[in-house]
């Protein structure tokens, strides 16, 4: 497919920030997407903190990297995407993939994060998904097995133990206004067949991540919304499957690293973790590990 970029102001989103200055891809000629080369673009992992290599990281980081890459669409200019795996053995050097109640999204070779589609009236464009983020509350958790008895109390749902994100981007020649857009996406969606769990509590959620975007550092991330609205109820769906084991580990990868240039590495770098350990401690996993990696150093590229 091919994209183009235009400015605008933004949120981003993504598994571990927010971001304030963004954006978006816009389908133009003559200005092909990079697919990533999981032998080369996941070959060299490096890591947030260093004294936290190990063999056994270093491989599931890995093959975190190969198993996400073929869902995210790149360019020359849309660098960044991050993939977050809980990891219920410390000692297991291979990636474990669990979907729970929601579609296996990495099993479907047609399925890309941030997909945009353009909108029937006005032209603009919106993310296919509804935002570039899975998974999200009411966003692909189906919970079949709510009963439709009053009586009986409904299921919790069992959350996948994986995560995929990107930025939000917007770009002004094709989304024109951020909120007209999202508007225009969820109300051209049939809600009887919306891929959503719940369309208007989506739709909500949706427009309060958007509304709150700030974006100035599009590829620096301090607390990614991703994060802050799926992580804790994906622990305790794992600890529920694991009859009160919390996980060993939680694994953070990203393309590129998450220090920005101008600030202090010690700061910027340990945001990721520092969030995800926050999160853990609501889900009552303290003893978790949080294990950041990515493959390619920051580069303040003009956008």
């Amino acid at each position: 497919m091919e994209k183009s970029l235009v400015k605008w102001t933004v949120l981003v989103v993504g598994v571990l920030a927010v971001v304030k200055e963004g954006w978006c891809f816009v389908q133009i000629p003559n200005q092909p997407t990079k697919p990533l080369n999981p032998a080369t673009d996941c070959k060299d992992i490096k890591f947030a903190d260093p004294s936290r290599r190990s063999a056994v990281r270093e491989s599931v980081l890995q093959a975190m990297c190969v198993k996400a890459a073929p869902h995210v669409e790149l360019n020359n200019k849309l660098k960044q995407f991050a993939v977050f795996l809980i990891q219920r053995d410390g000692f297991d050097n291979q990636a474990r993939w669990y979907s729970g109640e929601a579609q296996d999204v990495l099993a479907d070779p047609y399925w890309v994060v941030n997909e945009v589609e353009a909108l029937a009236t006005t032209k603009y464009h919106w993310y296919s998904h509804g935002l570039p983020m899975w998974p999200l509350p009411h966003q692909a958790l189906t919970n079949t097995t709510a009963s439709k008895l009053p009586s009986l109390k409904k299921k919790v749902v069992d959350w996948p133990n994986y995560g995929l994100a990107t930025p939000v981007y917007f770009a002004s020649n094709a989304w024109r206004n951020q909120a007209w857009s999202l508007e225009e996406f969820f109300q051209q969606k049939n809600k009887k067949t919306s891929p959503f769990k719940s369309h208007k509590d989506f739709h909500n959620l949706a427009k309060e991540l958007v509304a709150n975007i700030d974006g100035q550092k599009v590829e620096s991330y301090s607390e990614w919304p991703f994060l802050k609205y799926s992580l804790v109820p994906m622990v305790k769906s794992m600890v529920t499957r694991n009859k009160g084991l919390c996980p060993d580990e939680l694994y953070i990868y990203l393309r590129v690293t998450p220090c920005y240039p101008g600030e202090g590495a010690h700061l910027t770098c340990a945001q990721a973790a520092l969030h995800a350990r926050t999160l853990l401690t609501l889900a009552a996993c303290r003893t978790t590990d949080v294990i950041v990696g990515y493959t390619q150093e920051y580069k303040n590229d003009p956008l």
